[in-house]
């Protein structure tokens, strides 16, 4: 028998099998919801730990950090898989990206009591500098500018207001009571930012919440 009588027809060749592109797409798309619903357990976790209530369980020192403001983009309900997939990467740049500190400015604004909570969070969004701020101060302070100021600037600005203010408004758990003092804006390392009521340095000392090597004139 020849070698023609015996070979397969070519109708009957097996073919090869094609790369599947969408089933890498899918996988692709499970890994970013999976990391984006991770990121949320772990943000909603955190915020469910209340420093205030702990302290004013325990009367023990705390820290409360500074937090970006929430701005999340929805996707419209009947939005293709692509671009659900380009708004939560939008979400993720908006929480974690790089910031610009040069790309904002402030109006002048006369003196006033402002919230050091509040600002403090417009300074982590300006330099991307993350504040720690003893649960005991409670108060505001005097707060405001005769020029526009850019990011950098009224972000000092605003730092050397807490710095130099006198009489803010506190609240020592351990004794239930209100009382006045000036505060300390401690940097340990870059980025961070500690901020503690003078008289009770040396407490968050002890209770390992600030170095030994910050001294009381910071």
């Amino acid at each position: 028998m020849s070698d023609a009588a015996i070979r397969e027809p070519e109708a009957c060749a097996r073919k090869a099998p094609r790369f599947r592109w969408w089933v890498i797409g899918i996988l692709l798309a499970f890994a970013a919801v999976a990391g984006w619903w991770g990121l949320s357990v772990i943000e909603q976790s955190e915020a469910a730990r209340d420093p205030f209530e702990q302290s004013r369980v325990d009367g023990r020192c705390r820290f409360w950090a500074s937090r970006y403001a929430v701005i999340t983009l929805t996707a419209p309900p009947n939005s293709s898989l692509l671009q659900r997939l380009d708004i939560a990467w939008i979400n993720f740049q908006i929480k974690h990206g790089q910031k610009n500190p040069t790309a904002s400015s402030f109006p002048a604004s006369p003196t006033q009591l402002c919230s050091i909570q509040g600002l403090l969070r417009q300074c982590m969004e300006v330099t991307g500098t993350r504040y720690l701020v003893a649960v005991e101060i409670g108060g505001g302070i005097e707060f405001g500018h005769t020029n526009v100021l850019s990011g950098p600037r009224w972000v000092a600005a605003f730092e050397r207001a807490i710095a130099e203010s006198t009489n803010v408004m506190c609240y020592d758990y351990s004794t239930k009571r209100n009382f006045q003092d000036s505060l300390l804006l401690i940097r340990e390392k870059p980025g961070l930012v500690k901020i503690v009521p003078r008289s009770k340095l040396a407490d968050y000392q002890k209770a390992g919440l600030v170095s030994g090597k910050a001294a009381a004139g910071n």
